[in-house]
């Protein structure tokens, strides 16, 4: 194997290699003598004999070399002049290979499979990119990964495409897909149904414009209630407040909202709700589909969502009373800004932190998905020790990436803009070396390729001297 470069200088673990010939590029993977190390960045430097910038240079950050299948890290920096090799398929699946491995895809410009660690789901995870850059189909291998370990998903859809692309998936693959709707139904699928008692006296206010007596009557309502109910019983409340303490007119106008909740959400707030235990199962990856629900709904289901997974873990590993999920799982919140954006007040939020913060003590991973990184809570974003990085070309949304997350380098963020459709960055836990370039699976889907302007008319019909359309 002819070398692609050669070492000119050194500085602890990271080199500058002179590029030879036109095989290395951002995110190669080198091998130095007996070290292993990745192309963070490249540039061209002055030539003084020709006064021309020709010498291309390759920042590499060595990250060691593999000792009986572990890397063993770098002490002292690398003598300068060593060449600089490629490494081969066996070499960098070595490096990559954990007991616990799942793969997206290839690493970029080899055969070799990108094996990343799936044990540190529970650590968090982020997969960030412009619209059109592929993520969809990212997290649906991510989620396929860690379908084939058993592990179970729960995957909150906003626009209703997991299904499609999860059933491809699921049909070469033995783990099961099982759908829930929000707020309509569809034939041979189950509704996920919201508890009324989940709903705070805040909540009702993404429903409803609640004046502010009206909201003090309502959390008296809501205070006299115990246990299960349902949104007639929340009504039946109104009848019991005291006149001397609200104004009629008050009590007559959070009565008539009420029955309008109740009328326009029957299909949404029930007195139980769904059985969230029976949404994770090993080998199953559960689908909430949202994208017939409007906003606020959807935010109420990611609140519940968020609060009941918690709270059932928390019962099970602290034998406590109450809902019980036996087994771990991955959160999946696709459009995460919508739920967790900084300048947010739904419950939601307050729920996503909690799941961000508490929830690998007690086994629950959660993946936020985004074309919208500057939206979403700092608070959140910083939790995500694994980052997933598509083409991204706003300043706003790099900063933000830059601020949020510990494992992510100027050089990394420079080069975002650089990515391909269906070419990520992954940076984080899940990985023992700096940073990878990985190419991902393609998910073949029968797609029929038609104009976007073949509009039908309505075929005109003459009677006598008249037309009609």
């Amino acid at each position: 194997m002819n070398p692609v470069g050669v070492v000119v200088s050194s500085h602890g673990r990271e080199l500058e290699v002179q590029v030879q010939g036109g095989e290395l590029e951002l995110g190669s993977i080198v091998k130095i003598s007996d070290n292993f190390g990745i192309v963070a960045s490249m540039h061209y430097v002055e030539d003084e004999k020709i006064g021309a910038k020709q010498k291309l240079i390759a920042e590499v950050q060595v990250f060691g070399s593999l000792v009986n299948g572990r890397l063993k890290r770098l002490k002292k920096p690398l003598k300068p002049y060593l060449e600089v090799f490629l490494v081969d398929k066996s070499d960098l699946e070595g490096i990559l290979s954990v007991s616990d491995s799942i793969s997206l895809g290839t690493v970029h410009g080899t055969s070799a499979r990108a094996f990343l660690n799936a044990s540190e789901f529970d650590r968090h995870t982020a997969i960030l990119a412009s619209t059109g850059s592929g993520k969809s189909y990212t997290a649906s291998n991510l989620i396929k990964e860690f379908g084939l370990l058993s592990l179970p998903v729960v995957v909150v859809d906003t626009h209703g495409e997991y299904a499609r692309i999860l059933s491809k998936l699921a049909s070469e693959n033995p783990f099961k897909i099982e759908v829930h709707t929000v707020k309509r139904t569809r034939q041979g699928v189950s509704q996920l149904k919201i508890p009324v008692s989940n709903l705070e006296a805040t909540d009702y206010h993404h429903f409803l414009h609640l004046t502010e007596p009206q909201e003090s009557a309502l959390v008296e309502i809501l205070g006299n209630l115990s246990g299960d109910y349902n949104l007639s019983d929340v009504v039946s409340g109104t009848s019991k407040l005291n006149v001397n303490v609200y104004h009629e007119g008050t009590i007559a106008a959070l009565t008539r909202k009420l029955k309008t909740l109740e009328r326009v959400f029957k299909d949404v707030f029930d007195k139980f709700g769904t059985d969230i235990s029976n949404l994770v199962e090993p080998g199953q990856v559960t689908i909430i589909d949202c994208s017939l629900a409007s906003q606020n709904v959807r935010r109420s289901v990611v609140s519940y969502l968020s609060k009941e997974l918690l709270s059932s873990r928390i019962n099970k590993l602290n034998d406590f009373d109450g809902e019980k999920i036996d087994y771990p799982l991955l959160l999946v919140v696709e459009e995460a800004h919508n739920y967790a954006g900084s300048n947010l007040s739904h419950s939601c939020k307050k729920q996503l932190q909690r799941v961000a913060s508490e929830g690998r003590k007690f086994g629950i991973g959660l993946c936020v998905i985004s074309q919208k990184p500057s939206k979403i809570d700092e608070e959140i974003l910083s939790q995500c020790n694994t980052g997933i990085y598509m083409h991204i070309t706003n300043p706003r949304d790099k900063d933000h990436i830059r601020r949020s997350f510990e494992s992510i380098n100027d050089a990394i963020i420079s080069d975002l803009d650089s990515l391909d459709v269906g070419e990520c960055i992954i940076a984080g836990a899940m990985l023992d070396i700096p940073f990878l370039v990985c190419q991902v699976d393609r998910i073949e889907l029968k797609k029929e390729k038609k104009s976007k302007f073949d509009f039908k008319k309505k075929p005109e019909v003459k009677h006598g001297k008249a037309e009609y359309v």
